[in-house]
Order: structure tokens, then sequence, then C-alpha cells
């Protein structure tokens, strides 16, 4: 390789020191002199530079090398990193987007592409771009050399997601339903032993597709490592598609009926208490709910969730809530009271969790008007499912309704109507086909509901397919 006589002329301290580091001698011994160096020695040696602090000398030879071969993207990899820890994050954060688009994309340079994603982040963090961080961050994981590099650039993520004062998230699904109207399974309509008749115009389960789509936001206004103010708002949508096969017992139901939609804003107050720091968030939240195009009514909540206990490797949350609804059946209101334990149990790289959730509704509409109870299991094994992650979960529940009517409040229940409920799911996450932290998710539910009412003793099975974050 022809050398570079123009390296060669540059009468530098700093890059005559930082060549003697490269070669191991001391600094003071080496005569200021013209050096004449390959494209590839000079590169060495501002590599060697950096590595050893003397950070301006690298700055000097990469910004030379630049000069004279402007397509190699470790010269302005060792600019951008150089230019960050000099204080001039925006040149780094420049630098370092060069650096990526002059790489060819292949399984040889992930290990560059890696680090250059991740000096970029960096050089954006600095610059004051919290967000403009968590996309190079997450272009790092797309190139990652190994699952250690993988896991390292998935918790500094964390880390400057925490950080970051706007956050945002997604999650999206679509796929087949065997039961989109939660319809009864059987035509007969019975209650209790009971036969009445048949059921009709869409009280049977009807089949279908459904997609769901759900974003959050978040802006965490300014406050302390004890306390955070956080401002909320969320959107929810879901969409279904009623099969031809189902047409006929849908009866005058149509699609767009099963439809809804929901808007909430919110504000979150998290603070960390006493000598452990446990952490206690209280929230306020209010919404508009859309069921098949018009207007549901409104909602207010309130909630509170903190850990009552820590361990090393486990943790005890305590939370509840009181919500009030409005809508065209419940006009004055209903008053949902909701109060749910969670132990939570880390066993190596598996995780688990138990949580017993107890629900009262109260209305002056008695279909309205219940207590409810359910047991739910999760666990996440540490192993794989052809390279997903998998994530199984189970739950066993209970609702009781003292008073029940049917025909619009004509015709009352003995008894009132209880009901049983048991579900299983698993989910696989296939984090090695991801996208920028974002993987593809397959799930898996199935449940089923007995009820001394038929009309609501119903089964469901689907299969959805979606996307989310991995961190």
């Amino acid at each position: 390789m022809t050398p570079l006589r123009r390296l060669g002329r540059l009468r530098l301290w700093a890059w005559v020191g930082a060549l003697a580091l490269a070669l191991g001698c001391p600094a003071g011994t080496v005569r200021a002199e013209v050096l004449e160096l390959t494209p590839d020695e000079a590169l060495m040696t501002a590599r060697a530079a950096y590595l050893a602090g003397e950070v301006a000398a690298a700055r000097h030879i990469a910004r030379a090398l630049a000069e004279a071969q402007p397509d190699n993207p470790w010269v302005h990899l060792v600019l951008s990193a150089s230019e960050v820890r000099l204080g001039r994050p925006e040149a780094g954060l420049k630098a370092g987007r060069l650096a990526w688009r002059l790489t060819v994309p292949g399984k040889n340079t992930r290990p560059l592409r890696y680090e250059i994603a991740r000096n970029t982040a960096k050089a954006a963090l600095e610059s004051g771009r919290p967000m403009l961080a968590q996309y190079w961050l997450r272009r790092s994981l797309d190139v990652a050399p190994d699952a250690a590099a993988f896991s390292a650039s998935g918790r500094d993520l964390e880390v400057v997601r925490a950080r970051t004062p706007l956050r945002l998230s997604f999650e999206m699904e679509a796929g087949p339903s065997d039961n989109l109207n939660g319809g009864a399974d059987s035509s007969v309509f019975r209650i209790g032993d009971h036969v009445l008749g048949t059921l009709s115009n869409g009280a049977e389960a009807v089949s279908g597709s459904r997609a769901s789509l759900a974003i959050r936001a978040e802006r965490a206004l300014p406050g302390s490592d004890r306390a955070q103010t956080v401002l909320t708002f969320s959107g929810e949508t879901l969409r279904n598609h009623i099969d031809a096969a189902s047409r006929a017992k849908a009866g005058r139901m149509t699609s767009r009926d099963l439809d809804s939609s929901s808007l909430s804003f919110g504000l979150r107050r998290d603070m960390r208490l006493g000598e452990k720091g446990l952490p206690l968030s209280l929230s306020v939240e209010v919404a508009q709910h859309w069921a098949g195009g018009p207007v549901l009514g409104p909602s207010l909540a309130f909630a509170a969730q903190g850990a009552v206990w820590q361990g090393r490797a486990a943790t005890v949350w305590l939370g509840g809530s009181v919500e009030r609804a409005w809508d065209g059946a419940n006009p004055a209101g209903q008053d949902h009271y909701a109060l749910n334990l969670v132990g939570e149990r880390a066993f190596g790289q598996t995780r688990a969790s138990v949580a017993l959730t107890l629900e009262s509704a109260r209305s002056d509409h008695a279909n309205t008007t219940y207590d409810a109870a359910r047991l739910s299991v999760q666990l996440a094994p540490d192993w794989k499912i052809g390279g997903a992650s998998v994530s199984l979960g189970a739950n066993l529940g209970m609702r009781d309704y003292d008073e029940f009517t049917l025909i619009g409040g004509a015709v009352a229940v003995t008894g009132g109507r209880q009901d049983q409920s048991v579900g299983l799911s698993m989910d696989l996450s296939f984090d090695n086909l991801g996208v920028m932290g974002f993987a593809p998710v397959l799930s898996l539910r199935h449940g089923q509901t007995q009820s001394n009412v038929s009309r609501y003793e119903t089964g469901t099975s689907g299969v959805s397919l979606g996307i989310s974050s991995v961190f």
C-alpha cells in the first residue's frame, strides 16, 4: 500500500506520543519527526491512541485519514468515538451515521456494525436525544454478533428508556378466532336443567378473524431519584370480521357491532419509599370508549400499586383500583372495584408469577352487578421451542350475580347467575427473527366457561400473530 505522505508530514507531538504508546515506547524518548505510515498503520495507531486515553491524538489521525480514505468505515468509527469523548457529540453523531452507511451489511461486518451502532447511540444520548439513542441501540440489536452482545444492548436500551422523558410503545396482533362475540357453545337455551328454547340472532358463537392495535405514550416530568410524575396517553382499537360460515348464526349482528375502541389520558406518580426504596405508583385516568362505532361512554379510574415485600429474587405486589363508567345501560354509572395480590419469583433465568384478583361491580342494573375472583399463573422457562422464547399461562375464575334478568329485564333468573371459567395460553416470541428489538409473537389461547345460564356457556380457541418489543 502506498505510504500516506500527508499523514507523514503532520508534525504533532500528541500524534507522535500516540505512536510511541502504540509501539510500547515511552513518549519522552521519541523525537518530533516526519513519519511515513501506510493507512492501515495510521488507523492502528489511531485506535491504539484512543484505547490508551490519547483521544485528541486519535482524533487528529482519524481526521487526516478521513480525507485520504473517505470510504473507510473504521476511520469514521474512530473519529466518531473520539469526537464524543472530547465533548463534541454532534460531530460524533455525524461520523457515526457515515460509518454505518459505508459498512456493507453481512455476516463478517456484524461486529463492526454493532460497534458503530452502539457508539452512535452514545453520541445521540450525549447530544440530548435519548429517542434517537434508542433507535441506534435497537439497530445494534439487529447486528449483535452473539448472545452476550445482544443482552448488553438490551440492558442499555432499558436504561436509556428509563432516562427518556418521552416513551412510546405499541403492540399489535391479528388472527382467527372461533368465538368473536363471546357467544354460546350450543343453540339450546337452558337455565339450570330447564330447556326453554333455542338461541338466535347472534347469541351463538360466531367465527372469523380479529385484529388489535394498542399504542401508549408517556411523558415524564422533571423529578428526582425518589419520585417522578408521568403523563400518560393510550389508545386501543379492536376490529372483527365475521366469516361467511357464521353469517346465518350472526342474524342481525354485524362485524362492526363487535368492534371497540378507547382513548385514555392519565397522570401517574411513581415513588420509592423507605430505606429499601420499595416502588409505589398512584394514578388517575379518564377515558372515552366506543362500541360498534357509536360512543359507549366515559370512565374515570383511580389506581395504586406497590411492592409490599422484596427479596433477592422475589417481589410481592399489592394493588387496587376504583373505576366509574357511564354508558347507555348505566346512565347513573357502574362502579368497579379491584384488588390484586401478585407474587413474582426468578429461578435463575426462569421467571414465574402467581396473581389473585378480586373484583366487585355495582350499578342500578342487575346484569352489571356481580362479584368475581380469578387466580392466574405465568411461567417463562429458560428454554426455547424452535428458537422461540416461551411464556405459559393458566387461569381459573368465577363470577357470581345475585340477581340476573333476561328479555330486557322481563324474566328474572332464580338464584341469579354463576359462571366458572378456565383458560390456557402460550406465547412464542421469535427473538431471533426480530427487527430492531421488535419480534414476532405467536399466541395460542383456549378458554372455557360453564354457567347455569346456557347463553353464557362459552368456549373459545384462537391463534394470533403479533409484534412486541423484546425489551
